[in-house]
Formats: C-alpha cells, sequence, structure tokens
C-alpha cells in the first residue's frame, strides 16, 4: 500500500501523466486518457485485476490493449487522476508522459519497452529480452535527464527470430541473433511509421553484433544522441529517423562507439528468418506445456473480461499474462490445453480462423477526433470476419495477408508495414462527411521488410470490403505458384494494382 501522501502530486511527475482525448464532436465524452505501462507487456493475473478494477470505476467498464503492450483507458476525469495513480503505484506501474498535448520539440520521453510477448516460452528462441525490458525500463521511468527530449523514443527487443514487435519501425530495435556459438543482439535505428519528417522510415540496420551484458550501454548511449541531436527547431523534424536521414546511420555507429570507448563488432547474417505473431495456441519449450494466444479483435475489453482472463491464468497456467504487439492477450504455462479451450471458447474467445485474426490491428480513432464512424476498429473487424466468411482459411494463411488500419494520416498502427493498409481522412461527399481510406498495399515485416504503396486514395468506407475482395480474386488468378500476396503486389506497378481493385 502507499507510504505518502496521495494528494502531493509532485510525487507523480516524471512518471504518471493524463493524455489528452480531442474529439471536438464529444462522440465519446471522453476528454482524457490513461496509459498503463507495461513492460514487454509482462503482468501478472493480480495486477490485472488490479488494472479492471480501475477500468470499471474510471472507464466505463472498457479498456483497450495498444500495440505498445499498454492498457489504455478513457473517460478519465482529471479530478480522479491522483486516486488512480495512488492505485498504479500500488500495482507497480506508471505511465506514458502523453506528450502530445503540447506544442513544439520538447517533453519527450522513452514509450513503454516492447518486447516479443512468447520471450522464455518459444521454442526455438535464441535469446530472452525480457532481461533488457526491465534495465531500459527501470533507468529511464521518472529519470529528470530523459523527460524533456525533443520527441518521444521507442525501443523494441525480440529474440524468437520474427520481427512479431514490428521493430522496424522503433527508434532502437534489438534483434536477437546468434553469432557462432555465441548469442546476443543485432540493431536496427531510425525506424517510424508515422507521418512526421521524413515520413515512414523502415529501421536502418546497423550490421553489428553486441552481447547481453552491452545491451544496456549502448541503449542509453543511442537515446542519449537522441536527446542532445534530434531536431528541436520543428516538432515535425523532432523524431530520432529524422535524424538518421540526416546524418546517415554509420555516422551515429560511430558516436555511439566513442561512448562505449570501443568499436562494434561486425554481423551481416541474416537478423530474421520467419514472419509471425505466435498465433493460436502453441507447444512451449517448457514440456508439457501450452500458450494460449487470444486473439482480441482490436484489442477493446471489458472489465469483466480481464477477471476472466486473470482467473484463467490462474487456475490453468502460472498467473501471467502477456499483452502482444497486435493487440492481444498470451496466457502461458498452460498444461490442461484441452479444458482450458473449452473454457475461453465458451465465453466466444474462438482458435479456429486463419492468422489474420491474430495479427490485424486497428488505431483508437474514434477517441482521437480524426475519424467519424465507422471508426477503424469497426472497420477491421468487419473487413477480417468478410475475408474469414469469403476466402479459405488456408488461402489466406499461404498469402500471408494482415489487416492494418489508421483513421488519419498519422500512421498510429503503421498501415505502410501491412500486405494490405487503410489510412483513413473524412471528407465531404454528395454534403456529407463521409469516412474515405487510402488504400496501401504490399508492405510488411519479416526477412523482406517493406512499405507499402498507395494505390489508390479517398476510398468511402463502403467501398473497401468491394475493393479488397477484387485485389485478392486477382491475386489468386494471377500469382504465381506458391507466391506471396506481399510478393504479388510488389512485382505489379501501381497501375496494374489499381486495375486489380477494379471488381470485373
Amino acid at each position: 500500500m502507499t507510504n505518502f501522501d496521495p494528494n502531493d502530486i509532485e510525487h507523480y511527475l516524471g512518471r504518471y501523466s493524463l493524455g489528452r482525448d480531442s474529439n471536438p464532436t464529444n462522440i465519446t465524452d471522453s476528454l482524457h486518457f490513461l496509459r498503463v505501462k507495461v513492460p514487454g507487456g509482462f503482468i501478472t493475473s493480480d495486477q490485472f485485476r488490479g488494472v479492471a478494477d480501475l477500468v470499471k470505476k474510471y472507464s466505463k467498464g472498457k479498456a483497450e490493449i495498444t500495440d505498445r503492450q499498454d492498457i489504455q483507458l478513457h473517460w478519465i476525469d482529471s479530478e480522479d487522476a491522483l486516486d488512480v495513480f495512488a492505485v498504479m503505484e500500488d500495482l507497480g506501474f506508471t505511465t506514458d508522459m502523453c506528450g502530445q498535448g503540447f506544442g513544439g520539440a520538447r517533453y519527450g520521453d522513452a514509450r513503454n519497452v516492447i518486447c516479443c510477448p512468447a520471450s522464455g516460452i518459444e521454442k526455438d528462441e535464441i535469446i530472452n529480452g525480457r532481461k533488457i525490458v526491465k534495465e531500459l525500463t527501470d533507468f529511464l521511468v521518472g529519470n529528470q535527464d530523459f523527460l524533456d527530449m525533443p520527441k518521444k523514443f521507442k525501443f523494441s527487443v525480440s529474440g524468437c527470430g520474427s520481427d512479431c514487435v514490428r521493430g522496424i519501425t522503433n527508434d532502437l530495435a534489438y534483434v536477437g541473433v546468434k553469432k557462432g556459438d555465441e548469442v546476443g543482439y543485432t540493431l536496427f535505428i531510425g525506424g517510424s511509421a508515422g507521418s512526421t519528417q521524413p515520413g515512414p522510415r523502415l529501421a536502418k540496420r546497423l550490421n553489428v553484433f553486441i552481447k547481453p551484458e552491452e545491451a544496456f550501454d549502448v541503449g542509453i548511449a543511442m537515446i542519449e544522441i537522441h536527446r542532445d541531436h534530434s531536431n528541436r527547431d520543428m516538432k515535425t523534424k523532432a523524431r530520432f529517423k529524422w535524424l538518421v536521414n540526416e546524418w546517415g546511420s554509420e555516422k551515429i555507429k560511430k558516436m555511439v562507439e566513442e561512448k562505449l570507448g570501443k568499436p562494434f563488432e561486425p554481423y551481416t547474417e541474416p537478423a530474421f528468418f520467419k514472419n509471425s505473431n505466435h498465433e493460436g495456441i502453441q507447444q512451449q519449450s517448457q514440456e508439457g506445456r501450452f500458450y494460449f494466444n487470444i486473439p482480441i479483435f482490436g484489442g477493446r475489453l471489458s472489465n469483466e473480461d480481464m477477471l476472466f482472463f486473470a482467473e484463467i491464468a490462474d487456475n490453468y497456467g502460472s498467473g501471467e499474462l502477456r499483452l502482444t504487439p497486435t493487440q492481444n492477450i498470451i496466457i502461458p504455462d498452460i498444461e490442461n490445453s484441452d479444458e482450458a479451450r473449452i473454457k475461453l471458447e465458451k465465453q466466444n474467445f474462438k482458435f479456429d480462423g486463419p492468422k489474420l485474426k491474430w495479427s490485424s490491428i486497428g488505431c483508437s480513432s474514434d477517441f482521437c477526433g480524426k475519424t467519424i464512424q465507422p471508426h477503424v476498429k469497426q472497420m477491421v473487424r468487419y473487413v477480417v470476419n468478410h475475408l474469414i466468411n469469403s476466402f479459405n482459411i488456408d488461402v489466406l494463411d499461404e498469402s500471408g495477408i494482415i489487416i492494418q488500419a489508421n483513421g488519419c494520416p498519422n500512421h498510429c498502427c503503421a498501415s505502410s508495414l501491412a500486405e494490405i493498409g487503410l489510412s483513413g481522412m473524412i471528407a465531404k461527399i454528395a454534403g456529407e462527411k463521409t469516412q474515405l481510406y487510402n488504400i496501401v498495399l504490399g508492405g510488411g515485416v519479416g526477412p523482406e521488410a517493406k512499405l507499402g504503396r498507395v494505390i489508390e486514395r479517398g476510398i468511402p468506407h463502403y467501398q473497401i470490403v468491394e475493393k479488397i475482395d477484387s485485389i485478392i480474386e486477382n491475386y489468386l488468378k494471377n500469382k504465381k505458384d506458391a507466391e506471396k500476396f506481399r510478393d504479388f503486389c510488389n512485382r505489379h506497378s501501381e497501375e496494374d494494382l489499381k486495375n486489380y481493385l477494379l471488381k470485373n
């Protein structure tokens, strides 16, 4: 329990903050959100219950899992903030600093460090990244030296051989690799899916090998370079990707080497060898145990759902849950998998269906004020359900299709990094405001990461399913052998793909 005055606002400075919901039409009636920072997405059942109680009391019984493994609450009244913060402190959590409400290039913090949600349990794992997640989090949270950076800084850690955390969009991505008999990390820097200058960028690979015991010092050296040298003149140029683009990755690599006092070891072997978001029910590296990746469309949960999952984790697992970067929940260490599956499916959390059911994500557009109905999470659910009902599951899995959708051009859910991306906007059609989408094709992460291309712009939401049907039907008709959808898109011109979006 708290051993301080919970009304002492200074106690929370630098570690807790409310964000601003800015829906000008006030459809949701939410003025503030709160983002519970869950390092690496690892949370105990007792902590999950504690957050569920906050959700029930302050957030109208609704919560969201974000694509950075946070839990987001809306409808937080500012006068309740200190009470919420006090409970969070008891639970062991802080928040993101949510500096988007301030003008100018400043108030940037280190956002939640995200991690492969199957760390320590994946059968062919290279390295368990939980240690570096904890070290970075413990050092950076509330650290006054890193609370006024030009803009936020994002770390990711993966050690499973897949870019399950979309590290390619992070400021610094640690990727587990093996060099001879040693395991460690190679690095990617300067990624971002956002629209700030110089636009969406895949992180640059540094071709280095660092030992696990060096990882913390490398991360701090990198974020110091962002803090001290990224652009403070314009907020639109304040992300680390702008500095990487201006200086080049080689210069930044040399600066880190100078800070560390030694050169990096080289590493040029492949960084990723598969594409996986740890979908479905998987055998763990621990004999006789399974982890269940529970698909949560758009990451929306009720407090009753949260209490139910905590009960499953206690009764069938080890009392741990994990939030995934694809807005789902993993419950590890399940031994009686048949009984646990029956229990979950009775509550309508089903494990049949294609992989895109676990991997497709959408932003929280109904709160930000940049979209109108149908909002993005509704669109993702509608599109995914339509595809499941319209195409063979094996065909969808073999295609590698994932849907990622944003309500506006800010790219909160990286529409440019999905095989099919939707990037939204609002315009008037026949005098009425209508939700429109640009259709982005051919993006994706993994061994051959690529940004997609905008193929058609300003499509009304009610035409999207027809367009997607058409491109998939043309893919199935014209693909080469076992060609993936992404590869099919990238061997065709924009004009070809535009024609493929038209129903015959």
